[in-house]
């Protein structure tokens, strides 16, 4: 273990010499002394940028010497520098969206300091500060011009999110903000955002970030974002184009979570939000609770930001799940394009979900050249459900259509049935009455700082963090339709009359099963409800799980502004070490009938734990169900555990418990030089991922042993970014960069499960390689002077070894053989790389106000308020298969848009959006009639609106999915619909303090 990694980090070594090689000489030859590039009369200009009318921060800010090429941007707290600015009077220029261009002359000296404070006031039309005209909080529209300020001032292609002026966001958690960004689509689970699509890239092409520094999600490397509350951010960054300074395995893009530190507000600063509500489906509660304070002491050199948020929700669900299949029982003529539904089942949920989140930054400034900060975050995500599952299993003892004797009705033509609808005789009752609860967490520290050592520039992060999910102890329990001594009684069991006509409302209509003397059937009263006397007991089971991923990380950048080729430059190098590991572990305790038998106790019935509660969902199910009791149930679980009658499943642990470890060496240099017409950022990173999974394999007739297996690669990954600024108004970036996604841990563990019998091995893939893109991007922004704002740009990505489920007709490796059995001639089912394929698309902003032409078109003031904005993203996307199938890219879909409506004045605020994109391939199919699995369209109307009596005081009211729009997916064509959920809409009126 020891030689390894000492090779590790020889050859990571090695890496940083050869970036080092590159370094060297262009720093040589960029000394001034050497070169004669640079004019030694320089001096230094520092300075703040405030908000005239708020008194905060303006932070993104664009500042300019005029004539001087540079373009220097204000950070978190409105701060700006030149290292080597010009002597003599110069003009100071400073740009910020939706205000006006400000100007002030500035006397610079040879070798010193000179300090500057600009404070900006909004471009209401006044000719002068002293003419200005205070408007109207305007919470969206500051909201804004933020976020847009930033993406302009950015090196690279980006989209933000920014929290309005008093520190709130327009969404509950960061999935459903970032949804409204162009490109951006959302997944769902249970109505609520959960992970995001950037440009129709899968999630797990993402990374995420909390000020610079990356987070593993607590299920693996996908960026899930339902887990992370929006309210502990001040905003969040969007990066589409990966520059050299972002790590490797961003190969969509990052996204970056800014939270909260003292030092962003110019005094004391603090928030308080309540808000209660209720959801539509189930008339259950929902709350949110959350506030920040945030102040400076000791003279302004320390700081401490504190902020904390819960938010919790109580939902019913509605839901019909249904199992399509090529029957071989049907032997009619055209059976081969014939699909039949096998098993149709209703799982009714009732849910409590949510997110709590603790944030605290301590500052230390002991000079403005010296800075040091210490970051605390926890997240978590609680998900407590319960599911009373009730499954028609139609296909359970069908027999085939040639046979002599008439069948039981499935999949069988003669007796009048098709796909859609149809008559079961003696159809089997399958139920899993379940309790799960599972608990995701984020706890991500960071030591780091911001020094200046001459012309030097530091910045360096120590980072711990570590993510769980813990699932359990669970209550899981089957139940079937009896079998007296183990023999089938059809008139135990219900006849079904199905009918799937209507995609949203699959249903069924129950009648008792008459069987006739001749062997036939017939149907019998109507069958209203189901009961405990329909069931029989299969089993118990209770299982916990413990996903822990602890991550160690060290950072350097190192940065100096220099002249090179007669050219002012940032020069930008660093490196990072990561060290991360994971280890999932899981444990099933199981109670079946044998053991209740052996020791003479009778069996449980659903009717120990019913209750009487009416049903909550509005699907009609075409039969009347009990509720059970969550304490009910533990209680018969404790009874039945206790006196002993319990067993660790087999082969559950043994097959699923699995430890993966992944160190990186990485080293980046990276250079922006600027020219009067904009800049040029180049840069190359090199990347050295080590790689070990440990598990147990079974061996047959020795048990299960211990697999240990390993790999390493080594990426170089380029990029090149220009940004053109044709005029005050217009931008045009053009970029080229590569990345690599590094395979999941899941993925990358070892364990494999083992059927001699069949000869199959089917577990993880150690040796997966990491999925590649090369890119390609063009935008053209248009900042306008009356505030609007549009943007086109077009994208692409060539893409190579995507990863997809494949089955292999050998293993192709002697590590599990054993004494005369030689296993790597089995077939082999895991995940692997695919073939090369590609990305494309266009993305389409648009965002405008009323207010700059109300004047001019003779409109009353209240009409300045109305504002519309909306973008529009076509992607075209295709892949090729281990297998050698073209497929779309899983999660991209053709066409993503938002519009919204907004309206702001007089304190009140309100918009309405629409979100909607179309269909997405979810899973591959097997490649016979049923197809591929797709989810559907989908769209969102919200409606949200607040009034701001004062700066310290407003009352809200939201509205989510007003039109109930159900989450449909479907095997192949659209009718034949798999799975259906609907949610309900949701309301919350609430109150935001602010001091």
């Amino acid at each position: 273990m020891f030689n390894k990694s000492l090779k590790s980090i020889l050859l990571s070594g090695a890496g940083f010499i050869g970036v080092g090689l590159i370094v060297l000489p262009v720093t040589a030859f960029a000394n001034e002394e050497a070169a004669g590039l640079i004019a030694v009369d320089a001096g230094e200009l520092v300075g703040v940028v405030t908000d005239l009318e708020r008194g905060g921060y303006l932070v993104g800010a664009e500042v300019r010497i005029e004539g001087h090429g540079p373009v220097a941007v204000t950070d978190r707290e409105g701060r700006f520098s030149f290292q080597r600015a010009p002597i003599g009077r110069q003009t100071l220029v400073i740009q910020y969206f939706g205000r006006a261009t400000y100007r002030t002359e500035v006397i610079i000296s040879a070798d010193t300091v000179t300090s500057v404070t600009a404070a900006l006031p909004a471009d209401s039309g006044a000719s002068s500060v002293d003419e200005l005209v205070v408007i109207g909080r305007r919470p969206q529209a500051e909201s804004e011009a933020a976020a847009l300020q930033l993406q302009r001032s950015s090196t690279a292609l980006v989209n933000v999110v920014s929290a309005d002026a008093i520190g709130h966001f327009p969404d509950q958690n960061i999935a459903a903000a970032l949804s409204r960004l162009p490109g951006v689509a959302v997944e769902r689970d249970q109505g609520q955002e959960r992970s995001i699509s950037l440009r129709g890239a899968p999630s797990r092409w993402s990374t995420i970030s909390f000020d610079g520094v990356n987070v593993i999600a607590p299920g693996g490397k996908s960026a899930r974002t339902d887990t992370i509350p929006a309210s502990i951010a001040r905003s969040v960054t969007v990066r589409k184009a990966v520059t050299a300074a972002m790590s490797g395995e961003t190969l969509a893009g990052n996204i970056d979570i800014a939270t909260r530190g003292a030092f962003d507000y110019p005094d004391l600063a603090a928030s308080l939000n309540f808000g209660y509500g209720y959801n539509d489906l189930g008339g259950r509660s929902q709350y949110d609770l959350g506030g920040f304070i945030a102040d400076t002491f000791g003279d302004g050199r320390f700081g401490v930001a504190l902020s904390a948020s819960r938010y919790e929700r109580n939902m019913i669900t509605d839901n019909f799940e249904t199992d399509w299949e090529v029957a071989s029982e049907d032997r009619e003529p055209g059976s081969e394009d014939r699909t039949w539904a096998d098993a149709h089942q209703n799982k009714l949920y009732r849910l409590t979900r949510s997110n709590t989140a603790y944030a605290g930054r301590f500052d230390f400034r002991p000079s403005d050249e010296h800075r040091f900060f210490l970051t605390s975050i926890y997240t978590e995500f609680t998900d407590d459900e319960m599911r009373n599952a009730h499954e028609f299993d139609l296909d359970d003892g069908a027999v085939r259509t040639d046979a002599a004797a008439i069948t039981r009705g499935y999949a069988d033509v003669r007796t009048g049935n098709s796909a859609l609808q149809g008559t079961i005789y003696g159809v089997e009752l399958d139920s899993t009455l379940n309790i799960n609860h599972t608990l995701e967490s984020i706890f991500t520290n960071t030591l780091g700082g911001e020094q200046r050592f001459d012309e030097w520039g530091v910045s360096w992060r120590l980072n711990y963090t570590q993510s769980r999910a813990e699932g359990g102890p669970s209550f899981n329990s089957a139940w079937r339709s009896p079998r007296p001594g183990g023999v089938i009684d059809y008139s135990l069991r219900p006849t079904v009359v199905y009918d799937f006509t209507n995609r949203e409302q699959h249903g069924v209509q129950l009648f008792e099963t008459i069987v006739n003397p001749d062997g036939t059937y017939s149907r019998g009263d109507s069958k209203r409800s189901l009961d405990p006397q329909d069931y029989e007991f299969v089993y118990l089971r209770s299982t916990t799980r413990l996903q822990d991923s602890q991550s160690y990380s060290a950072r350097i950048d190192l940065s100096r502004d220099l002249t090179l080729f007669g050219r002012p430059t940032e020069l930008q190098f660093g490196g990072q070490y990561d060290d991360r590991t994971k280890e999932d572990t899981r444990q099933t305790l199981e109670i079946v009938p044998a053991m209740l038998t052996a020791a003479g106790v009778p069996f449980p019935s659903t009717a120990d734990f019913a209750i009487n509660d009416p049903y909550m969902g509005e699907l009609p199910l075409g039969y009347a169900f009990r509720y059970f009791s969550e304490s009910g149930a533990r209680d018969i679980w404790n009874d039945l555990h206790g006196r002993g009658l319990s067993r660790i499943q087999a082969n559950t642990s043994e097959t699923n418990n699995y430890e993966v470890s992944e160190t990186v060496l990485a080293g980046y240099a990276m250079a922006t030089t600027y020219f009067d017409w904009g800049n040029v950022l180049v840069g190359v990173r090199a990347e050295r991922v080590d790689n070990e999974g440990e598990a147990l394999v079974s061996q047959g007739a020795a048990g299960f042993q211990p697999v240990r297996v390993g790999g390493d690669n080594v990426v170089v990954l380029p990029s090149a970014h220009l940004n053109w600024d044709i005029n005050d108004q217009l931008k045009l970036r053009l970029s080229a960069n590569t990345g690599a996604a590094r395979p999941d841990f899941t993925l990358l563990r070892p364990n494999f499960s083992i059927n001699d019998e069949d000869e199959v091995i089917s577990g993880g893939n150690p040796s997966a390689g990491p999925e590649r893109a090369q890119g390609v991007d063009a935008y053209l922004e248009w900042y306008l002077p009356s505030g609007a704002f549009f943007s086109v740009g077009a994208y692409y990505k060539r893409l190579e070894d995507v990863l997809f489920s494949v089955t292999y007709p050998r293993f192709g490796s002697d590590v599990l053989n054993q004494p005369g059995i030689d296993r790597s001639e089995y077939t082999y089912s895991t995940t692997d790389n695919g073939g090369s394929g590609y990305l494309r698309g266009l993305e389409v902003a648009f965002s405008q106000t009323l207010e700059p032409f109300v004047d001019g078109l003779g409109l009353p003031d209240w009409a300045a308020g109305f504002g519309v904005r909306g973008n529009l993203t076509l992607n075209d996307s295709e892949t090729e298969t281990p297998d050698n199938r073209k497929v779309p890219l899983p999660g991209a879909s053709d066409l993503i848009y938002n519009a919204a409506v907004s309206y702001e004045r007089y304190g009140f605020s309100s918009r309405v959006s629409w979100q909607y994109r179309t269909k997405w391939l979810d899973s591959l199919g097997d490649g016979d009639i049923l197809g591929d699995g797709y989810w559907d369209e989908v769209g969102r109307l919200d409606f949200k609106a607040s009034y701001a009596f004062n700066d310290h005081a407003e009352i809200y009211f939201d509205a989510n999915n007003l039109l109930d729009e159900p989450g449909i997916r479907y095997q192949g064509e659209a009718w034949r619909v798999s799975e259906y959920e609907r949610f309900g809409a949701r309301y919350m009126i609430g109150m935001r303090l602010n001091f």
